[in-house]
């Protein structure tokens, strides 16, 4: 969504009504889950809420406010807005909280309990049927990738990655590994993970890294959703034989970036096949099957 997008949105008075009359028929337990979460505030010094504090935040992100700052500026705090969401969240709100109130909150709040409330969201979508026609032979796409959040030049509660930089200069860095649910073109997230270094003892000991938080998240994926087929989407970097003996030993599907320093037998292989011509050229693409890897049957494509 683009800024003019944005602006356009927010011009809709009802806005607030239609995203919760949504919300309610498609998830109608979500936001009393919100509710339940675990409230680590003292109780003298709460004035708002765990629902409220919950749904200010997802229904300025819904209305486009990207950053938490965007929550208390005008466009969104308004008397309109106030009123809206007092109803919503059943508690009579004079002003909205403020968005440091909210960011403290969330920093407190238990990862378990809000990976629950993304399993309901994406359990209940999917047992609507309603992204049936979106599956490739019984199957859902998952695409993994690391997303860089920030970085710094200290190191942030202590668990940030590092890099050393030529120069003798230090650099850390926070970054999660996201996996996200391909349905058409809507993209959820199904499920997430850190990527930082909780127990370096030692500057010897190897930091965490995407293939380890993949390693732990895909066991979460498969307790969470042991009945559901997926196609385990990546670049390059997933392109290696631990990695495809997870997905074959869950029964899953796999599509992975073939570079030509990763899998090189493979590469050897599919470049060989296109100069002796012994494999199937479609209009815009190259395709091989049937290339053995190590007790591993495998095609390759490459677009011409």
């Amino acid at each position: 969504m683009n800024r003019k997008q944005r602006r356009e949105l927010r011009k809709n008075k009802d806005l607030i009504k239609e995203l919760y009359s949504i919300i309610n028929k498609y998830l109608p337990d979500l936001l009393n889950m919100f509710s339940n979460l675990t409230d680590g505030r003292n109780e003298s010094y709460i004035t708002y809420e765990m629902k409220t504090i919950c749904v200010t935040r997802l229904f300025s992100l819904l209305c486009g406010l990207t950053t938490m700052t965007d929550i208390s500026s005008d466009t969104f705090n308004t008397d309109n807005c106030i009123k809206n969401l007092s109803k919503i969240c059943g508690q009579d709100l004079r002003e909205l909280p403020y968005w440091e109130t909210i960011q403290d909150v969330f920093v407190n709040i238990n990862i378990n309990e809000l990976r629950n409330i993304q399993k309901y969201i994406v359990k209940t979508l999917i047992r609507s049927k309603m992204f049936d026609k979106f599956k490739y032979n019984g199957a859902f796409q998952l695409v993994f990738d690391g997303t860089g959040l920030s970085n710094h030049d200290y190191n942030l509660n202590n668990n940030c990655l590092i890099r050393k930089h030529k120069d003798g200069k230090v650099s850390y860095y926070k970054y999660v590994l996201e996996c996200k649910l391909v349905v058409g073109n809507i993209i959820i997230s199904l499920d997430s993970e850190f990527i930082e270094n909780e127990k370096m003892l030692t500057e010897k000991q190897k930091q965490d890294c995407e293939i380890k938080a993949f390693k732990r998240m895909i066991k979460r994926i498969k307790k969470n959703y042991p009945k559901y087929k997926f196609i385990i989407t990546g670049d390059a970097l997933y392109a290696v034989e631990p990695i495809i003996e997870i997905c074959e030993k869950n029964k899953w599907n796999y599509i992975f970036n073939l570079k030509p320093d990763r899998l090189k037998e493979i590469n050897s292989t599919f470049e060989g096949n296109i100069l002796c011509f012994n494999e199937v050229k479609h209009q815009n693409y190259y395709l091989s099957t049937n290339i053995n890897y190590r007790n591993h049957i495998l095609s390759a494509f490459k677009y011409i």
